[in-house]
């Protein structure tokens, strides 16, 4: 090889390697990319020193190997969180659908409660006055024991609510119901977005519902809390 070529060589892959280093948007990224791997396949793998193709695909490839790596963990990340959205969509549409199910098996028996009261109201009507005011006493005292039960039962669910919200929403998670999403993240808002990003990744991955399978429902509120404050916070700094 004489200095012609390697000047040549050397000069082909500095303006290659220079466009593909200022490349600043996700298409410019992707577009240098997928041209350097194009050229590098369609080189036909010939010594390197005389194949231009091969020259210009490795300028441009190189400075996107960063990139690339970035780009395909976020990827990663975006599918598993897409994936366990539409798992929990699919959960609450199934629990939906058996309520329906159930609240159309239940109306036969709501009709013939609707004729029975009205057919036992006919039989009431020619019974004795004074017995009729003995049955109604009797079902208003009936009725209202079933109210107390069920107040008395109302008060144990949420004794138990409270013993819940008070094992689950303690310190440790007070930041993830606070306004500022900046505080929901653990961050300060003169950090970059970068710095942002990962503390949203590590947060993402800790309280993710698959990982704490013992309160999916609250890890699931928490994660979604965690989301909307990113999001929150990338429409600011982008």
């Amino acid at each position: 090889m004489n200095i012609d070529n390697l000047i040549s060589i050397v000069f082909i892959f500095a303006v290659a390697f220079y466009f593909s280093k200022k490349a600043q948007s996700l298409f410019f990224h992707l577009l240098y990319s997928y041209i350097g791997f194009y050229l590098i396949f369609h080189s036909g793998f010939i010594n390197p020193l005389y194949n231009q193709k091969l020259i210009v695909g490795i300028a441009l490839l190189t400075p996107q190997l960063k990139f690339l790596v970035q780009f395909t963990q976020d990827t990663i990340q975006n599918m598993k969180m897409m994936s366990a959205n539409t798992y929990y969509f699919f959960i609450t549409l199934y629990y939906k659908v058996i309520r329906f199910i159930s609240w159309v098996q239940n109306i036969p028996q709501e009709i013939n409660n609707f004729f029975s009261f009205f057919g036992n109201f006919k039989q009431r009507n020619k019974q004795d006055k004074y017995q009729e005011q003995d049955n109604s006493k009797q079902r208003y005292q009936n009725f209202y024991e079933e109210e107390e039960t069920k107040h008395q039962e109302e008060e144990i669910e949420e004794e138990y609510q409270e013993q819940t919200h008070s094992r689950y929403y303690s310190d440790e998670f007070s930041q993830f119901y606070n306004s500022s999403a900046y505080i929901v993240l653990g961050v300060s808002s003169d950090d970059d977005f970068q710095t942002i990003k990962k503390a949203y990744k590590k947060l993402v991955r800790k309280y993710h519902p698959d990982l704490n399978p013992d309160n999916i429902k609250f890890y699931t509120e928490i994660t979604q809390h965690i989301n909307e404050a990113y999001e929150k916070i990338e429409k600011f700094k982008k």
